[in-house]
Parts: C-alpha cells; structure tokens; sequence
C-alpha cells in the first residue's frame, strides 16, 4: 500500500504555534490484530517528533511477563495451561478459563499488574509533560481479559470502566476497525476468522461507550495517517 507523507498544511499550521509544551496527552491505537495499529502509531510517533515534541512511542499491551506477580503467575501457568482440567479451547475464543474461582484471581493478577506498569510507562511520562502514543491501551486488556474469562459483554464492557477509573483517561482513541476474514489474512499467527470476530465486537461496542475515532483498516494507509495527523497532531501542540 502507498505511504503519503505527513500533510503538510497541518504541520505547517502547528509550527506557527508557541513553542512550550505544558501538558503531557494520551494518544491510543486499538483493535484486533492485523489491523494496522502499530503501523499508525509509529507514523504519529515520527511525526511528532519532527515537530521537536517529546514524544513516548509506547507498546499498552498486555505482558504474559508480569512483574511482582511473576513467580505465583509462573506456577499458575504451570497448572493451568499445560492441561485441559481447567481450560477450554475453541476457534472463537481460544483458551477459556471454566474456574469462576480462577477466573477471579486471573482478572485481579493480570489488571493489578497491568496497572503498576501503566504507572512507569504512561502515567508519569505524561505527568511529566510528554506526549504518549500507545500501541494498544488497556481496551484491548480487557478484550482479551473478556473472552479468556468468557464474560459477556456488559461485565466485560464494566470492566473497563472501572479500569479507566485508575488508569490515565486518553485524549484520543483510534479504533482501527477490519474486517476478520481480511485481518486474518494478514496473520499468520491467528486461530481462525472466529478468534477475530468475537474480539471485533467487543472493540466496537468499546468504542460507542468511549466516543473512540473510528478507522476504516481497509482504506489506503497514507490517508489513514492523514486523518490521524489532522486530528492528533493540532491536540499534542495545543499548548506549544
């Protein structure tokens, strides 16, 4: 796919902005895998830096690495996912806990651990005045949290909520919506089109309890970087 340029009336217009940035924002990219997040986010990242911004690029995903929880998560993935006792798999969700007892532990390890690493790597970053682009946030914890625990889509979308209450609240959010049958196309890594489906879903229903900015992922890439620069660009230099 072509790749524009960075538009150039929306820098040129920003440059004539002051010079001083006041006030760190949150810029997110979410959505199912396969469906270009990481490549808009890297594009914003360079962008802005070109502007003299200081500027985080920062990977918001979930880590299976956690960090005070590490050594009892690496006994319950022991005995959790080396057998089927308490797991279920299927080409939609994949692996699913059957435990409610497990289940509730998982939720409280992963997302306090999530948490403290969202602390490091976005929170004091913008209290500190740095723009922050995230390659993927705490939506797509939860996407996945939803469907590893089988949660149906109200709990999973209270979940969230309740998360965006000790997490910092983005600027922006960029859902970049595909279609399952195309993202799948693009992964070779990917369960089947089912495993994107269900995930998909909850990301769209996310997005009207958000008020995310919805991407089309099948539209050229140099005009989907121009929508995010026209529109994360003048937010991330609005004090300078």
């Amino acid at each position: 796919m072509r790749r524009d340029s960075a538009p150039s009336n929306v820098v040129q217009t920003m440059r004539t902005e002051s010079e001083s940035a006041s006030k760190g924002h949150l810029v997110c990219f979410v959505g199912i895998d396969g469906a270009g997040k990481s490549t808009l986010a890297r594009a914003l990242t360079a962008i802005v830096e070109q502007q003299g911004i200081e500027c985080d690029h920062v990977w918001g995903g979930f880590s299976s690495s956690f960090i005070i929880f590490k050594p009892l998560i690496g006994a319950l993935k022991a005995s959790l996912f080396s057998g089927n006792d308490h797991m279920e798999v299927s080409k939609t969700k994949g692996r699913v806990l059957k435990s409610s007892r497990l289940s509730a532990l998982y939720q409280y390890l992963a997302l306090t651990d999530y948490t403290i690493r969202a602390v490091f790597k976005i929170k004091l970053p913008l209290l500190f005045g740095r723009q922050v682009i995230c390659d993927r946030y705490v939506y797509d914890v939860i996407t996945s949290v939803g469907v590893v625990l089988d949660y149906p889509m109200d709990k999973t979308l209270a979940l969230l909520r309740r998360c965006l209450a000790f997490l910092p609240k983005p600027d922006l959010v960029f859902l970049v919506d595909l279609p399952e049958t195309v993202a799948y196309r693009r992964k070779d890594d990917i369960v089947s089109p089912e495993f994107l489906s269900i995930r998909r879903e909850i990301y769209l229903q996310m997005a009207r309890q958000e008020g995310m900015t919805i991407l089309d992922g099948n539209c050229d890439v140099g005009e989907l970087e121009q929508l995010v620069v026209t529109k994360a660009l003048p937010l991330m230099m609005g004090d300078r």
